[in-house]
């Protein structure tokens, strides 16, 4: 525990906070969202820090600094996807996937300075601009990914 606590104060972390966050989750289903909702990524394949909350899709910032974040998504055959990342209320960045005839994907990154309390999600569009969000999914076969990691404490 006192090395745990030495580790922390040298790189300026409150109580509380780690050096270590990193969280990676997938969708394991079909899903065609109609409203802007946030994603549930139900399948959590790592969750160092304890930032991402599967239940909500969620991830928040147990430890301020700088973080990149990962999306992407599989639509099937003839179907559309459309999704944004927030950070808080504030859009940040877009995927949109659609193809004639074959599986769309689609798939985006950032790097964002965040304080502790920070959201960081994904929301589908919604279908009032004319398209649905189809997100492709199966136990065996995970297309739609959400991941981040701390990359420097500030």
């Amino acid at each position: 525990m006192l090395a745990i606590l030495i580790v922390s104060a040298a790189l300026g972390l409150a109580a509380g906070q780690t050096s270590e966050v990193a969280f990676s989750a997938g969708l394991t289903h079909d899903q065609t969202v109609l409203h802007a909702e946030t994603i549930i990524y139900d399948k959590v394949y790592t969750n160092v820090g304890g930032g991402y909350d599967a239940t909500t899709g969620v991830f928040t910032c147990p430890t301020a600094g700088l973080y990149t974040f990962q999306f992407h998504t599989l639509a099937h055959q003839d179907k559309s996807s459309w999704l944004e990342l927030y950070k808080n209320q504030e859009y940040i960045a877009s995927i949109y996937g659609h193809t004639v005839n074959d599986f769309a994907s689609g798939g985006n990154s950032v790097v964002l300075q965040l304080t502790v309390g920070d959201t960081v999600y994904i929301k589908a569009v919604d279908n009032s601009y004319g398209t649905d969000t189809n997100l492709y999914g199966q136990p065996d076969e995970v297309y739609s990914t959400f991941s981040g990691y701390l990359i420097s404490t500030s």
